[in-house]
């Protein structure tokens, strides 16, 4: 009886263990689908220009080691609007994220590729 209770005791917990980690994964898996453009982003066309977009909808754009903080809001699934500090207005733009990549599109068209910091 005492080993058969084992058993079962064994199991309970492997289900229990199993189910919690399941569980956090999704978590991940959720939050990053919310928001894919979170992270850092490193501009691939020379020179040391990196964006990082925070959870919270704070960031900052480092260029050669200067860093301009900023807010950013998503807009249209496509769009994204971002308020530098200590300006009065914010500069909106479309965005594409293919894989690691982010593409930012400027009003003429022109495509600036920034490349996830891993």
């Amino acid at each position: 009886m005492k080993k058969v209770l084992g058993i079962v005791l064994t199991i309970v917990m492997l289900a229990v263990t199993l189910v919690t980690f399941s569980a956090c994964g999704d978590k991940k898996k959720e939050e990053a689908s919310k928001n894919p453009i979170v992270g850092s982003w490193k501009y691939e066309g020379g020179g040391n220009y990196t964006y990082t977009f925070n959870e919270d909808g704070t960031g900052n754009y480092d260029f050669g080691g200067n860093k301009m903080e900023f807010t950013y809001e998503l807009k249209d699934g496509n769009k994204i609007s971002i308020l530098y500090k200590g300006n009065t207005a914010a500069f909106e733009t479309e965005y594409k994220i293919d894989g690691d990549v982010l593409n930012v599109i400027d009003s003429l068209g022109n495509d600036t590729l920034y490349k996830k910091v891993k």
